[in-house]
C-alpha cells in the first residue's frame, strides 16, 4: 500500500508541486526513521500531558485577563494536535496569499466555536473532541500525499471549506480544555476573549517557526526526498492519536465526560440530555421553585438560605462518612466546605424527578470545582434528594452525595 501511494506520489503529486523525489541515502533514511519512531512513541505521554495542570488552574482562577491570554498561548504552542495539523496545512504553500487565505479560514472556525461554545456552556467530552482532530492531522497527511486520486480516484474537496470546517472541531477541543476552570459569569467574556487572543498568538509564534524551517528546508535536496515521508508520518501520528484518545474514551469515569451538555435549562443548569430535565419532569411549581432556590443558594455558598431550604429533621450523608443532622451539616460540614471556597462552580445534570403527593425525590448529577486555600478543588459523582411538604412549604429533608472512587 505504501509503495503504490510513493509511486501514485511521483506521478501526480510531484509535477504538481515541481518536486522530484529521490530515493534517500541509506544512512538518511535510517535517521529518519529512527527518528520518527521516537516522535510516535512519545506522542501517548504527550496526549496525557495536553491539558490545563493543576497549576495554570490555581493561576487562572486568582489571576488577570493577563493570565488567560498567556494559557491560550501557552496551550496552542503545546497543542501537538492543532500544530500537526498546521504543518499539514502550510507543508506544500509556498505563496504568502495562500498561506494567509487557508489559515485565516482555521482562525475563524476555530474562533467561532471557541467562543461560542464556553459562552453558552455547551462541553463535550475532550476524549472524543481530540480523536476527531487526530483524524484531522490524518486527513492533511493523506491530502497531501495525493490519497484521494490515488486511491479513492477523485480531486480532494475544496481545501479552503475543509479547513474551515476542521477549524470548527479545533475550536471545541480548546473550549473544552477552557471550560475545565470554573469561568464563573462576571467577566465570562473577556476571560474568553483573552484566552482566544492568547491562542491567535501562539499560532502566529508557531506559524513563524514552522515557516521559517519549511522555507529553509524547502531549499535543500532533502525536502524533496523526505516529503512523502513526512505526510506519512502525519498520517501515522494521526492514527496513533486517536487510538489513544479512544482508549482513555473507553476508560472515562467522570460522570460528566460522556457526551455533549449544555448549560441551556431551568435556572441556568445543564442538562445533557440522557433523560427528562427538571422543567419536563416537575408537575409542581412549589417543588420546582424549592430546587431552584436550593440550587443559588449552594452556588452563592448561602448558609442562611440553606438552614431555611433544609427541613429541622434533615440528614446529610456523604459517602464515606456518617449522617449528619442539619446543624451539624451547615455548622461543620457543608457550611465551612463551602465557604472555604474563594471561586466556586457547582453544575447539576441528567436530574430525574419523582414527586407523589407532599414527597419527592430527585436524582441527578453533581460537579463542583473551585479554588480552596491551598488547592484546586474537583468532585463529580451522584446527588440524591429528598423533598417534603412541610407547613405548606417543600422542604429538604435528605440529602445523599456518592462520588466513584479514584
Amino acid at each position: 500500500m505504501l509503495r503504490k501511494l510513493d509511486l501514485q506520489m511521483r506521478r501526480f503529486a510531484a509535477p504538481a508541486r515541481n518536486l522530484s523525489f529521490q530515493e534517500p541515502s541509506m544512512n538518511l533514511r535510517k535517521s529518519g526513521v529512527i527518528a520518527a519512531i521516537a516522535f510516535l512513541m512519545l506522542l501517548p505521554s504527550l496526549a496525557a500531558a495536553h491539558g490545563i495542570s493543576e497549576g495554570d488552574k490555581v493561576a487562572m482562577l486568582g489571576g488577570g485577563l493577563f493570565r488567560y491570554l498567556w494559557l491560550g498561548a501557552s496551550h496552542m504552542l503545546t497543542g501537538y494536535d492543532h500544530l500537526l495539523f498546521l504543518f499539514g496545512v502550510i507543508f506544500f504553500l509556498t505563496g504568502f496569499r495562500d498561506i494567509l487565505k487557508y489559515i485565516t479560514a482555521f482562525t475563524i472556525g476555530h474562533s467561532l466555536t471557541l467562543v461560542a461554545a464556553t459562552l453558552l456552556g455547551v462541553s463535550v467530552n475532550y476524549y472524543l473532541i481530540d480523536a476527531a482532530i487526530a483524524l484531522s492531522v490524518c486527513y492533511k497527511g493523506f491530502e497531501n500525499l495525493g490519497g484521494f486520486r490515488a486511491y479513492l480516484g477523485r480531486q480532494s474537496p475544496n481545501l479552503l471549506w475543509v479547513i474551515f470546517g476542521f477549524g470548527l472541531i479545533h475550536g471545541f477541543g480548546l473550549s473544552t480544555r477552557l471550560q475545565q476552570l470554573p469561568l464563573g459569569d462576571e467577566g465570562l467574556l473577556s476571560r474568553i476573549f483573552s484566552f482566544n487572543v492568547g491562542v491567535e498568538l501562539g499560532q502566529v509564534a508557531a506559524l513563524a517557526v514552522m515557516l521559517l524551517i519549511i522555507s529553509g528546508w524547502r531549499r535543500t535536496g532533502s525536502f524533496n526526498r523526505f516529503a512523502t515521508a513526512s505526510n506519512r508520518g502525519l498520517v501515522a501520528a494521526g492514527v496513533l492519536l486517536f487510538l489513544v484518545q479512544m482508549h482513555g474514551f473507553g476508560h472515562t469515569t467522570d460522570l460528566n465526560l460522556f457526551g455533549f451538555g449544555s448549560t441551556a435549562g431551568s435556572g441556568g443548569m445543564p442538562y445533557s440530555g440522557r433523560g427528562p430535565n427538571m422543567a419536563q419532569a416537575v408537575e409542581s411549581d412549589h417543588l420546582r421553585e424549592a430546587l431552584d432556590g436550593y440550587d443559588q443558594a449552594f452556588r452563592a455558598r448561602d448558609v442562611d438560605a440553606l438552614w431555611q431550604i433544609f427541613a429541622k429533621d434533615m440528614v446529610l450523608y456523604e459517602q464515606g462518612s456518617q449522617n449528619v443532622g442539619r446543624e451539624e451539616a451547615l455548622l461543620k460540614h457543608l457550611g465551612p466546605d463551602l465557604q472555604a471556597f474563594q471561586q466556586m462552580e457547582a453544575n447539576f445534570t441528567d436530574a430525574r424527578i419523582l414527586e407523589s403527593g407532599d414527597t419527592a425525590i430527585v436524582t441527578r448529577r453533581l460537579a463542583v470545582k473551585g479554588i480552596l486555600p491551598d488547592r484546586y478543588f474537583l468532585a463529580q459523582g451522584h446527588e440524591t434528594q429528598g423533598w417534603a411538604l412541610r407547613d405548606g412549604k417543600w422542604r429538604l429533608v435528605h440529602l445523599h452525595w456518592s462520588f466513584p472512587s479514584g
